[in-house]
């Protein structure tokens, strides 16, 4: 990233503190946010069978995500009609549906087939009945899930993000670690805006990959797009990785790509792997990060012992995480004293931020402009 001078940077501000801390506004974002927009989900290829499902949520919303008989993947609200008892936990395989209330039974199209004592429900007909479907999509092996049914669909809304990515085929990836729970002491914001910005990463990353893609190094992506973000922290010369898929450019063979997609999805993907994490808010200070590692088939048949090479990038990824977190909840507990005035921001280094905080500003309807969106009015 070359050095601008001072007049060529904006000023940019953070959030106030409050924004982090104040329950109104950790509804109005499950609200305005998660339950308006895509959220990721999970990956498609840890679904592979009929009858596969995997369980995440939705904001706070419990939703589970099946593999039909077609081979395609539908979404349902993971709640029984009956008396709304959370339907199924965790991931497995099912060739129906059981509440484990009162054992009223769906078929995996979400179609209601048997209730117990049926007779003392009246007029009720099970054949008119299922389970609430959600709008569903995958998108380069990534399954993203939608309350709404009326949105565009996240391939058209991620389509310049898709061209970007093409040479990777990110679509083959084998998903060799998947971790369902990983609790963060901070509000998911503060998670989000940790990942998208290269500013930390020599200084919180030291026992990972601080060294290998110092903060020196990082390199602008695509600006102003309103679904995703994209930055490049490119590895040492002498820390190269060595690749195996022919397809990449030589900008791709030295960048580890660091992905936003709004709001939740957050991918880092290096020539040989892709490492992946979702958001789920659980409170206003509390946020669990659905996160794993999906490998390329390129390195993983032409390694010498590409499971040892797997277990190494899982350590080098479990040490960043621990890092990210221990950061995140510092910025939580500094965040509790409730100073008036907002932070600053990094004008090259964090203005992805920035950006994020314009599509938050967007879907909350808040009027008020970032510093950035102004000085971009004024020009």
């Amino acid at each position: 990233m070359k050095p601008q001078a001072n007049e060529n940077i904006p000023t940019l501000r953070g959030a106030r503190q409050r924004e982090y801390t104040d329950a109104l506004t950790f509804e109005q974002e499950l609200a305005q946010v998660f339950d308006k927009d895509w959220v990721m989900v999970g990956r498609q290829n840890s679904i592979p069978e009929p009858g596969n499902y995997l369980t995440a949520a939705l904001g706070q919303r419990p939703i589970v995500c099946i593999r039909q008989k077609d081979g395609s993947i539908r979404a349902f609200a993971n709640y029984c009609l009956h008396r709304y008892a959370r339907l199924l936990d965790g991931r497995g395989k099912a060739r129906r549906i059981v509440c484990p209330y009162h054992a009223w039974t769906y078929e995996i199209t979400g179609q209601l087939i048997g209730i117990t004592d049926p007779k003392g429900f009246g007029n009720a007909c099970k054949s008119e009945m299922g389970l609430e479907e959600l709008a569903c999509e995958v998108w380069l092996g990534f399954i993203f899930v939608s309350l709404r049914r009326d949105l565009p669909s996240i391939a058209s809304k991620l389509a310049p993000l898709a061209q970007h990515l093409a040479r990777y085929d990110l679509s083959s990836y084998d998903d060799r670690y998947v971790f369902d729970e990983e609790i963060w002491a901070g509000n998911w914001k503060l998670v989000y805006e940790n990942f998208i910005e290269c500013y930390h990463v020599t200084y919180s990353h030291k026992q990972s990959i601080g060294p290998t893609n110092p903060t020196r190094l990082a390199e602008l992506g695509p600006r102003s797009h309103q679904q995703f973000s994209v930055h490049y922290n490119p590895y040492r010369p002498e820390d190269l990785p060595e690749v195996h898929n022919d397809a990449l450019d030589e900008d791709e063979r030295r960048r580890l790509l660091v992905i936003g997609i709004y709001p939740n999805a957050l991918i880092a993907i290096d020539a040989n792997f892709v490492w992946w994490m979702m958001l789920e808010p659980q409170a206003v200070d509390r946020t669990n990060g659905r996160w794993g590692l999906s490998f390329t088939p390129h390195a993983m048949t032409k390694m010498k012992d590409p499971a040892a090479f797997a277990e190494k990038i899982r350590e080098v990824i479990h040490t960043a995480t621990i890092e990210d977190k221990q950061v995140v909840a510092a910025v939580q507990q500094g965040v509790r004293f409730g100073a008036a005035e907002p932070g600053f921001l990094h004008g090259t280094l964090e203005i992805y931020v920035d950006e994020f905080r314009q599509y938050l500003d967007r879907m909350l309807g808040r009027n008020e402009p970032t510093l950035a969106g102004k000085a971009k009015a004024r020009r």
